[in-house]
C-alpha cells in the first residue's frame, strides 16, 4: 500500500493522551476500509505517547510533533498542509471510531463534500452513556448553525479535500480558540451547502468530565463567533441567534449552579417568537428559580 495514495487523509492532534490515543489507533487499524493515512500532530507530549504512535509499525501513521501554544487548531493545520489524501478526516486522540465508519460513507462521497455522523459518548470505555446527535442543516448553512446552534461533532466530520483547499486552514484567533471547529463548519458553508448527516453512530466520544472555567469561558467565545457572522443574517433572524445565544448561556450557567446568572440569560431568551426555545426557557427559568439542576 506504500504506492497508493491514501483516499482519507486523518488528522489526529494530540496532547499527553498515552492513557487514549492506543484505542483511537488501533480503531484505525481496525477499518473495514484501508486507503488512509494518519497523521498524528503531537504537541509535544510529555507522557509515553510518542513511544506508543512510533511502536505501531505502519507507514500509514505518522508522527509529526509540533508546538501549538495551547491553540489546537495549529496541530489541524498542521495536518492539512500534510495531508495527501482525496478527503480530510478530524479525529481528536480520546475518541475513536467504530470499524466500518470509513466504509459507512463511501457511498456518499460522490454527492456532498461535507458527512458528519452521531457518536455514541462514554464515560468509561466499556459501554455508551448517550449519544452525540447530529442534525440534517438547511440549505442556508451559516443561518442554520447560527440560529440552531452547532450540533456537528468534530470527530465525525470528513471533508472534501478540493473544498478545504478553498476554505483554508482554521482558524486560529485566540477569541475562537474551543468553538473554531463550529467556525469552520461556517466557513464551509460559505463555499458550499453539500453537507450531509449519516444518522447512525459511527464512532466513540469521550467524556473526561465537566470543567467550570472552560464552559464559563465558552459562553463568551459563543458570543464572538455570533458578532463574528451576524452580518449575514437578515435582522429578525439576528434577534433569534442572539436569543438562542442566550438560552445556550443559561443553560450552562444552570449547569454549573450558577442559578443567578441563569436567570438573567433565560429572562433574555424569553423573548424569542420561536416557541420551542420560548418554552424551553420558561422551564429552564422555573427550575433555575428554585435552584434545580437540570
Amino acid at each position: 500500500m506504500n504506492n497508493i495514495s491514501p483516499f482519507f487523509s486523518i488528522i489526529i492532534p494530540t496532547y499527553n493522551h498515552a492513557h487514549f490515543i492506543k484505542k483511537c489507533l488501533d480503531s484505525l487499524l481496525s477499518q473495514s476500509y484501508q486507503n488512509w493515512e494518519a497523521i498524528i500532530v503531537n504537541n509535544f507530549s510529555e507522557d509515553t505517547t510518542i513511544e506508543i504512535v512510533e511502536s505501531y509499525e505502519d507507514s500509514r501513521i505518522r508522527l509529526i510533533n509540533n508546538a501549538n501554544n495551547g491553540i489546537i487548531a495549529v496541530s489541524r493545520n498542521k495536518g492539512i498542509a500534510e495531508a495527501k489524501g482525496d478527503w480530510i478526516c478530524f479525529l481528536d486522540s480520546d475518541d475513536w471510531w467504530y470499524s466500518n465508519k470509513l466504509e459507512s460513507i463511501l457511498p456518499f462521497l460522490n454527492n456532498y463534500d461535507f458527512l458528519y455522523h452521531n457518536l455514541d459518548r462514554y464515560y468509561d470505555y466499556n459501554k455508551p452513556n448517550g449519544k452525540m446527535i447530529g442534525r440534517e442543516l438547511d440549505e442556508d448553512i451559516v443561518r442554520d448553525v447560527l440560529l440552531r446552534g452547532n450540533r456537528i461533532s468534530n470527530s465525525s466530520v470528513v471533508i472534501r479535500k478540493s473544498i478545504v483547499d478553498q476554505v483554508g486552514y482554521l482558524s486560529e484567533d485566540k477569541e475562537l480558540v474551543a468553538i473554531e471547529d463550529a467556525d469552520y463548519w461556517i466557513r464551509t458553508g460559505l463555499v458550499t451547502n453539500k453537507f450531509k448527516l449519516i444518522n447512525i453512530s459511527l464512532g466513540g466520544y469521550w467524556i473526561g468530565g465537566g470543567n467550570l472555567s472552560y464552559s464559563i469561558k465558552h459562553i463568551q467565545k459563543e458570543e464572538n463567533l455570533l458578532n463574528k457572522y451576524i452580518g449575514y443574517l437578515k435582522q429578525e433572524d439576528k434577534k433569534e441567534a442572539f436569543f438562542r445565544f442566550y438560552f445556550s448561556s443559561a443553560r450552562k450557567y444552570h449547569c454549573f449552579g450558577m442559578y443567578k446568572e441563569a436567570n438573567k440569560e433565560y429572562l433574555k431568551s424569553i423573548k424569542s417568537k420561536q416557541l420551542e426555545l420560548k418554552l424551553k426557557s420558561f422551564v429552564g427559568l422555573f427550575f433555575s428559580t428554585i435552584h434545580f439542576k437540570m
